[in-house]
């Protein structure tokens, strides 16, 4: 039997681009779990943890996301997860069904949240435009009182 390989905090640490000591909080807060190795009680990670990690950092890096929001992103797609398992298993139409109503809701809260995110993001564009533009103006206008001065 071939085992998966695992990681040592700090080398899954390095891999993901964070410190043991994030990791250490990660897993206080539940967002990722570790196994531990009975003889020396270590934190193990392995290819599944170590993609969960990344995937928390692209939540906080690119997204903005704060470890409230990641823990609720990660419980939906868990959820999501479990859903599909359940339906590949093929149980009986009336629970197939709940559980297609119970995926629906989930993306449509994930989507809806996203949305917001958008529109708080194109606020912040839109007044970041207004502030470059008064600055180019003044820049643009710069010559023309000096001109006047002399």
């Amino acid at each position: 039997m071939i085992s998966e390989a695992t990681y040592s905090i700090g080398e899954a640490a390095e891999l993901c681009g964070t410190t043991t000591r994030t990791l250490r909080y990660y897993e206080e807060l539940g967002l990722v779990s570790s196994t531990r190795q009975s003889a020396s009680s270590q934190r193990r990670y392995g290819q599944a943890e170590i993609e969960r990690i990344q995937h928390i950092r692209e939540l906080q890096t690119l997204l903005g996301l704060d470890l409230d929001e990641i823990a609720e992103q990660l419980q939906a797609s868990d959820r999501l997860d479990g859903l599909k398992a359940e339906y590949r298993a093929g149980p009986p139409e009336e629970r197939r069904e709940a559980i297609l109503e119970e995926s629906r809701l989930i993306l449509r809260g994930l989507r809806a949240r996203a949305i917001e995110r958008e529109e708080r993001l194109a606020v912040f564009v839109r007044e970041l435009d207004e502030r470059l533009g008064r600055v180019e103006r003044a820049r643009a206008d710069k010559p023309a009182a000096s001109a006047r001065r002399r």
